[in-house]
């Protein structure tokens, strides 16, 4: 090679050069890519990015789906109860026609015990309640009375009003004073006693009244009891009066009360009863619904020793519409 000459190195460069061309050209036409382009050099290398093998480009539709199901199963709300599937072949028609007659028969059956049980008991319960609703409601007409009353009074009319009824009453409420006051019932607020008495007719009067008169004479409070009763009938002709007893005290009280005690209130309560003919005056005594064994008013009825708690009054007023005045 050394002793070629120039000329014939030349010529040998053009002949590799020629070969190592065509070589190339096969190359790349066998590979199906084209010959990279080379990065511009004012370009940055995250501007362009490398190319990649061909099976990289491929997506992995094998791992993509075990990866979707991976994540449906965290991300799926799991029932609070897990159902549990039975095999579609573990039930045939057989099977489910087996299933079925039972629970129709059963059903059947079960039911109609039951609701004709439930009948019979709720025809008892119902006949039993109508009977109570309609023996009060027998006594329970109302609408043509006027209750005149104390604290005690207002405590009917504000927490357990008989339908109809007419209240007139007041805190501190004495025979005595019944014109010095105007009543704080809610539908007779602000009205006197004498415009009151006189609104309408009435066929019954109760009065609930005493309590607040205990430390006065005697003789001069049943007379002014009297003379309440008698202006009574001179305005209502026609109604029956009905005297109720004064509820006792707790024996908190009681014992430790010269003027307000259930002596001097048993003693109130027997004046009273002394003025009912049993004709167009008569008397009645709630005591025993609200009195302990000691005659006293039971300490769970009251927080003041004195008054009844609101849901109380209701006692009596249901013994007011189960004991009319005839």
């Amino acid at each position: 090679m050394n002793q070629l000459t120039q000329s014939q190195r030349s010529i040998l460069a053009v002949v590799f050069t020629v070969l190592f061309l065509i070589t190339g050209k096969a190359f790349v036409w066998k590979s199906g890519k084209a010959a990279p382009v080379q990065p511009d050099s004012a370009s940055s290398a995250a501007e362009v990015p490398q190319e990649t093998a061909l099976s990289e480009t491929i997506p992995d539709y094998a791992a993509t789906t075990v990866f979707m199901q991976a994540e449906m199963t965290q991300t799926s709300v799991q029932p609070l109860v897990p159902i549990e599937q039975e095999p579609a072949a573990a039930l045939t028609t057989a099977d489910t026609t087996a299933m079925l007659i039972p629970v129709t028969t059963v059903s059947s059956a079960a039911l109609s015990s039951a609701a004709a049980v439930s009948s019979t008991a709720l025809t008892t319960q119902t006949t039993a309640a109508a009977v109570t609703e309609a023996s009060a409601a027998s006594a329970a007409d109302f609408s043509d009375a006027l209750f005149i009353g104390d604290s005690r009074g207002l405590g009917m009319a504000l927490y357990a009003p008989i339908d109809g009824a007419t209240y007139f009453a007041t805190v501190g409420l004495a025979a005595y004073k019944i014109d010095t006051v105007t009543s704080e019932a809610p539908e007779t607020k602000g009205q006197s006693f004498q415009q009151v008495l006189t609104a309408r007719t009435y066929g019954k009067v109760y009065i609930i009244l005493g309590i607040n008169e205990l430390g006065n004479d005697f003789n001069s409070t049943m007379q002014h009891y009297r003379d309440l009763l008698q202006r009574i009938q001179q305005a209502q002709p026609g109604a029956l009066i009905c005297l109720q007893a004064n509820l006792h005290v707790a024996y908190s009280r009681s014992a430790n009360d010269a003027i307000v005690n259930n002596s001097v209130i048993n003693n109130f309560n027997s004046a009273l009863a002394a003025m009912a003919d049993q004709k167009t005056i008569f008397y009645q005594d709630v005591n025993p619904l609200f009195d302990d064994e000691n005659g006293c008013l039971a300490a769970e009825y009251t927080s003041d020793g004195t008054h009844p708690y609101a849901k109380h009054y209701d006692t009596w007023r249901q013994y007011l519409l189960e004991h009319p005045l005839k």
